[in-house]
């Protein structure tokens, strides 16, 4: 673009490509005389760029939040053995993933996959009643051997109730608190995400009369591409954004804008 009083290049020329701040009308010659660049345009895309901080702050809070509660518990090892697959991939394994106090499966530093809880409270009760049945069965009957080795069963047997028994309260206390806590902030973030969606989508909707508006909805895209995953799935407002884009570089190819 040239400023026709100096024949110098417009201040506005040297934004293009650059910050959403700062930016003011462009002007365009064409065959058919000045070309104004979409207002409505340039302001949604001076007000994206506090969109973007709202929502990536809020998610940094969130994240820090559920990071700090998922180390909280961890299942003791005489509890757990290894998952040999994604947990939905291969339904079949034994036991239960282990879940992280907020939800979601627990992911142990050098594990390939969750691991499976495959001894429960309820389970070890059922086996120690039986063993004690068994053991008062053999001293009424002067099995003396049969007692020493029940009698050492039954003794394991209480070991690993209590050792479950406590995983599985302090996992419910811990659970409450930190789904009370965390539920605080992940909702804000989801909303903003929500809001920083359908922004980008208003700018997408709006007509782009020159080059800077087309920089406006490439800059727009590429902001909500560095969203992390599953988080820049745009499936509410933004299903039709790659068609409009190339819908916009055709139309500006073409010298149609």
């Amino acid at each position: 673009m040239r400023n026709d009083r100096n024949n110098e290049p417009s201040p506005d020329a040297s934004r293009l490509g650059g910050s959403f701040h700062g930016r003011r009308n462009c002007h365009c010659h064409g065959g058919f005389g000045l070309v104004v660049e979409n207002p409505k345009l340039l302001k949604l895309a001076e007000e994206l760029p506090a969109v973007v901080a709202a929502y990536h702050a809020a998610q940094n809070k969130s994240e820090k939040v559920a990071r700090y509660w998922r180390g909280q518990v961890w299942a003791p090892d005489e509890l757990t053995i290894p998952g040999t697959a994604q947990p939905h991939d291969d339904p079949s394994q034994p036991g239960k993933a282990e879940m992280t106090v907020i939800g979601g499966f627990l992911w142990r530093v050098g594990d390939k996959f969750p691991r499976r809880i495959v001894v429960q409270s309820w389970e070890v009760r059922h086996d120690l009643l039986k063993a004690k049945r068994l053991l008062r069965k053999a001293h009424k009957e002067g099995r003396l051997a049969d007692c020493l080795v029940l009698e050492d069963e039954v003794s394991r047997l209480k070991k690993l109730h209590h050792t479950a028994s406590e995983y599985e309260r302090k996992h419910r206390e811990v659970s409450r608190d930190a789904k009370a806590d965390y539920g605080k902030y992940w909702p804000v973030a989801n909303d903003l995400r929500d809001e920083l969606e359908k922004h980008i989508a208003a700018i997408m909707d709006q007509s782009d009369r020159t080059m800077e508006g087309l920089v406006i909805k490439a800059q727009a895209l590429a902001e909500w591409g560095r969203l992390k995953k599953p988080y820049n799935l745009a499936f509410t407002y933004g299903q039709n954004w790659h068609g409009q884009i190339a819908a916009s570089i055709l139309r500006h190819a073409r010298g149609e804008a």
